[in-house]
């Protein structure tokens, strides 16, 4: 019976794969992120346990952050420049992870909305010029795919965020059904972002995510221009072309008092003038926000102009990044986090009517936002009800910056849903398809091969 033994123990090493004996393993494993905006770029370094099933979630700590500016878009006329940049973002990277995983940790560089507003040729120029750094194994010494150096897609970004809400709930590898996922509305700089899983059949923009063995299929829409900054960009070209020969414009999203000056295109001053005016700011947004009309819509219904979007049905949604301040400065929200939206219109209206001073006064904030948490008391609301469709009365979206005490991050998602793909198709190439959740099916093989070389040997034992 001792040699059948040493026989069983040598077989089950010989036909175990190591895809499986993998799982067993405690081993730590990094992945480096470079979040390129438009500001700044922000290093983000990502570690978890190897875990035990693609069913299963990962368990992901971001352990280092670190931000770096100016923004990679202030190279666009100096792309040769763009080696000493990412050089010292590398650097810092390569000094966390240990040395002996630089080989098997993966590199991400992904670019936001401040690069998909560049002209196509100036954005590929500022890529190029990364992707030729960070692919030379010479000066990179992380895993480094073309594919995972870009510009995100709106969509993407918005996929990405929605990743890092649920997974930050721990919904992921949990087994409840698609409809328990939240939506997440997104805010940030330059665009806007709405993803959720809809109760029906989704026409258009749809955004298949596969994390824990379970394939979601979101809606997924980014509005590029509709973000906060280049929202108040919009209102200024909008005052331009009304008053094209005036050297001083009255902003009506701007607070009395607030005046700032810039240079127009044609290099003449223009002084900026708040006028705290909530009537006329909300007509000026609402063009912005017009669905198309009837005969326009296809499919249908649409949100911003052409724009489709499916029913929102009755799911929860967070309202994260720039959402977050206007609501919390204007006391818009219940105890809960939830936006009361009826409320934060009528606050906002109150506050666009005072001047600089008062509402420093009132509010606490500070001069430099004090105008900004006007236009977006005014936008919030508009876009929520008249373009995305919640009734003025939800008590639906919740308002956060933080999930159980950490940041809801689209680079969190991202590094996540880069890291499903990588798993999946290695073991694709292994274990071949099966359907979502299952384990490998050569595992099973496995253990059906042991028990009929468990069952020979002792029954050879017994007739010798």
């Amino acid at each position: 019976m001792e040699m059948g033994t040493y026989l069983l123990l040598g077989l089950s090493m010989i036909l175990i794969p190591n895809s499986l004996a993998s799982h067993t393993t405690s081993a730590w494993n990094y992945g480096v992120m470079f979040d390129a905006g438009s500001s700044s770029s922000k290093l983000k370094i990502y570690k978890w346990p190897t875990r035990l099933s693609t069913a299963d979630a990962f368990d992901m700590d971001l352990m280092y952050t670190q931000r770096f500016k100016p923004g990679i878009s202030d190279y666009v006329y100096h792309p040769d420049d763009i080696p000493g940049y990412l050089g010292k973002i590398l650097n810092k990277a390569k000094s966390i992870v240990p040395v002996t995983l630089h080989h098997s940790t993966p590199l991400f560089m992904m670019a936001t909305a401040g690069l998909r507003v560049l002209p196509e040729s100036d954005a590929i120029a500022l890529m190029t010029s990364a992707r030729q750094y960070l692919g030379n194994a010479s000066v990179n010494p992380f895993t480094y795919s073309p594919h995972t150096v870009r510009i995100l897609s709106g969509e993407e970004e918005g996929a990405y965020g929605w990743i890092a809400a649920n997974y930050l709930r721990n919904f992921f590898g949990s087994n409840k059904p698609p409809s328990q996922a939240v939506g997440v509305l997104e805010m940030g700089g330059g665009s806007t972002q709405i993803t959720f899983v809809p109760d029906g059949p989704i026409l258009a923009n749809m955004f298949p995510v596969r994390m824990a063995g379970v394939t979601y299929y979101l809606y997924a829409h980014s509005y590029l221009y509709y973000g906060q900054t280049y929202m108040a960009y919009r209102i200024r070209r909008y005052l331009e072309e009304e008053s094209p020969l005036d050297t001083e414009l009255y902003n009506p999203c701007m607070l009395r008092g607030d005046n700032v000056s810039y240079s127009s295109d044609d290099g003449t001053t223009v002084i900026l003038r708040g006028d705290s005016n909530p009537t006329k700011c909300l007509e000026i947004l609402n063009s912005f926000l017009q669905s198309a009309e009837e005969n326009s819509c296809y499919p249908k219904p649409c949100a911003i102009g052409q724009i489709y979007q499916p029913s929102l049905g009755t799911d929860t949604f967070f309202a994260i990044s720039a959402y977050v301040y206007a609501p919390t400065t204007l006391r818009a929200l219940d105890p809960f986090g939830r936006l009361k939206i009826k409320a934060m219109n009528t606050s906002a209206h109150q506050y666009c009517r005072m001047t600089l001073a008062q509402a420093i006064n009132a509010t606490g904030t500070a001069a430099e936002y004090a105008s900004g948490y006007c236009m977006m008391g005014l936008y919030i609301p508009s876009l929520l009800t008249s373009s995305y469709g919640f009734p003025s009365s939800t008590n639906r979206i919740q308002v956060a910056d933080k999930i159980n005490g950490e940041s809801v991050d689209w680079a969190l998602g991202a590094v996540l849903y880069e890291l499903e793909q990588i798993d999946y198709y290695n073991w694709l190439e292994t274990c071949g398809e099966v359907s979502g959740g299952q384990r490998p099916v050569v595992s099973l093989v496995v253990w059906v091969l042991l028990g009929m070389v468990t069952f020979y040997i002792r029954n050879l034992t017994n007739v010798l």
